[in-house]
């Protein structure tokens, strides 16, 4: 008996997640992101890579409070070991809450968890964007992944967010709602 209540509280330990681990629950595999990304591509928006500003950034609600555990985008070729910079900005209180330096893959979307904890509360109205001012002496450098359309349509919404704008500007623009840029938000 002493034996198998040991075997019980093992493989109960064994199965208890590592909570010194931040990624333990942080899955990138799908979002709420992704899904409304792609929900407008298949109704009709192109995913092009385009626009050349040093800010790409879109103004989003979420239903439920999360918090963020990895953000995800795509580097361009020509500045693969350049960081980004991303902040996400309470557009109530006009205060940045996160702002962080990070490296993405030139090859497809990589992921960086951020050096701080982000708490986003359901019902407020945040902008996340990703910033490029070290581009240097190509201005093409600066463009990314957005799902465009001539006729924009905001909000998109799926799951328990909804992305009411966006803008592309400094260095060039501003391009108000022009399209949606892929910049993926994974929550805990």
């Amino acid at each position: 008996m002493k034996k198998l209540m040991l075997i019980l509280v093992l493989g109960i330990v064994s199965c208890t997640p590592d909570d010194g681990d931040p990624t333990v629950f942080c899955d990138n595999s799908t979002s709420d992101f992704q899904t409304l990304y792609q929900n407008t591509i298949i109704a009709g928006h192109s995913d092009n890579v385009t626009y050349d500003t040093e800010i790409h950034e879109y103004t989003f609600m979420l239903s439920a409070t999360q918090e963020v555990c990895e953000i995800g985008y795509q580097s361009q070729p020509g500045i693969a070991n350049t960081p980004y910079v991303i902040e996400i900005v309470d557009n109530t209180t006009t205060n940045t809450i996160y702002t962080g330096s990070h490296i993405f893959s030139s090859t497809g979307t990589s992921y960086a968890t951020p050096s701080a904890t982000i708490n986003l509360v359901a019902g407020t109205s945040y902008t996340i964007k990703r910033i490029q001012t070290n581009w240097g002496n190509n201005i093409g450098n600066t463009i990314g992944r957005l799902a465009t359309t001539n006729t924009m349509s905001f909000p998109y919404t799926y799951g328990i967010m909804t992305i009411t704008g966006s803008n592309f500007h400094q260095n060039g623009g501003p391009a108000i709602d022009f399209g949606v840029p892929y910049i993926d938000i994974i929550f805990k």
